[in-house]
């Protein structure tokens, strides 16, 4: 982004005008390129270029905030003047002064790699490869199926008043196939995606993972061990990540409040937040406070290590921000970045033999009705395998994984060595290896 120096400028000298000498803003673009077909049928082709600016400020001890998509030196002046007006009519909080920040910390180096570039032609391309690939895989595959492909890269840019200039680049790229499968009357569907060099990436799997559901039976209600596949307790690890937050303890929405040192997990658990996880394509080195960021153990070995922090809640909560701010147009909030359970020393062959007999898990769905992030409570629609003599049997389907999360981590009995991390073009992603639990309970059929 070239205007950068003149966006600083316009800022400064609009706030200047109203008496306002702490000011910040973070500037952002992002350029998209995205394509789907069904069967052989490029059915959507879009591109987009993106931007946005949030500027901040701070006028007689009350902070102001706006968000625009309109990036330009004009919009500046309304721009400053709204956020002047937000401050007036907020109220001081006696417990936290805004600031500008501004320290002389060093900032950890990016070490992340290049995403794959393309044409929409090249894209193209790679669609029809990949359909063809699915489709010669297996005679069962039929109409419907599906595959996306997308990459884009962009730029932002922390600018402030204290003399603070902080960049940061990313870049993503994934390739999602949705496979439909027919037998007779019974069709069965999988879904599968996977970031890095798109064209040399393997669908086929989603094919393997839609045939094996075929034929299932369902399950008889009762309490199981159960394996949760990576996909599966990344679910829950997105839907109950706010549970982490420090802002949320303190507010009496997280049952973690005074709880630091204290075993809340299986010994077997270490969580942990790293937004430098090596490789991933969307690292972060400063937060949306100008925080520096670092790797550090939520959990370790089943206790409590840090509670997730912005600047804000973390001088509430009398302790150190731990570099999780987000920066919106209401302010800063707390997120987290690749937020994974460490891996086991375990194979997955391992964990299943451990088990000896219970469910495999690796479909659920409804987490945005059947998860209470407050209590802990969750009802989720499941799908699997039968799991007899520590072997993956057959198919099963149309039941109910019942229990409560903050219990489901202390019933952990082993963690595979098999960590992955959803997709996303997110900051904020979760990652997780197979992990068996104890016991919970199961609605099947009468």
């Amino acid at each position: 982004m070239k205007n950068i120096d003149q966006i600083r400028a316009e800022v400064d000298r609009a706030c200047s005008e109203i008496g306002v000498n702490e000011w910040e803003f973070i500037v952002s673009s992002q350029s998209s390129l995205s394509a789907s077909m069904i069967n052989y049928e490029l059915v959507e082709s879009s591109s987009s270029q993106d931007y946005g600016i949030t500027l901040r400020l701070i006028y007689e001890g009350r902070e102001g905030s706006v968000r625009s998509d309109r990036v330009d030196k004009e919009i500046i002046p309304l721009l400053v003047r709204k956020a002047y007006e937000n401050s007036a009519i907020k109220e001081k909080d006696p417990s936290f002064d805004p600031e500008i920040y501004f320290t002389d910390m060093k900032y950890p180096e990016k070490n992340a790699p290049s995403s794959y570039t393309c044409t929409a032609s090249e894209m193209k391309k790679v669609l029809l490869q990949t359909q063809k690939v699915l489709f010669e895989s297996d005679s069962r595959v039929g109409e419907g199926t599906g595959s996306d492909i997308a990459a884009s890269r962009g730029e932002s840019f922390l600018v402030n008043s204290m003399g603070l200039f902080l960049s940061n680049s990313f870049s993503s790229s994934y390739l999602a196939s949705q496979v439909v499968v027919k037998d007779g009357n019974e069709v069965r569907t999988a879904f599968c995606a996977k970031e890095g060099n798109v064209p040399d990436l393997d669908m086929r799997e989603t094919v393997t993972k839609a045939v094996r559901k075929l034929h299932a039976r369902q399950l008889s209600g009762g309490v199981y061990k159960i394996v949760f596949s990576p996909e599966c307790f990344n679910m829950f690890l997105s839907a109950f990540s706010c549970a982490f937050s420090g802002k949320n303890a303190l507010l009496g929405l997280s049952p973690y409040k005074g709880k630091m040192g204290k075993l809340i997990a299986s010994p077997l658990l270490s969580l942990v937040d790293d937004p430098l996880y090596p490789g991933y394509s969307m690292q972060k080195t400063y937060d949306g406070d100008a925080r520096a960021t670092f790797k550090k153990h939520v959990i370790r070995n089943g206790r409590l290590e840090t509670l997730l922090y912005n600047r804000q809640w973390a001088l509430k909560a009398g302790c150190e921000s731990t570099g999780n701010g987000a920066s919106t147009s209401a302010g800063s909030i707390i997120s987290p970045f690749s937020f994974y359970v460490e891996k086991g020393s375990r194979s997955f062959d391992e964990l299943l033999e451990e088990c000896k007999d219970g469910i495999y898990v690796t479909g659920m769905k409804g987490f945005h009705a059947g998860a209470d992030p407050v209590s802990g409570d969750f009802s989720i629609e499941s799908s699997g395998f039968r799991i007899a003599g520590g072997k993956v049997m057959e198919p099963v389907d149309g039941f109910t994984v019942a229990g409560n999360f903050f219990q489901l981590l202390e019933n952990i009995s082993a963690i595979a060595d098999d960590l992955e991390f959803d997709v996303t073009v997110s900051p904020f992603r979760t990652g997780s290896p197979s992990i068996l639990v104890t016991s919970l309970s199961v609605a099947g059929k009468e």
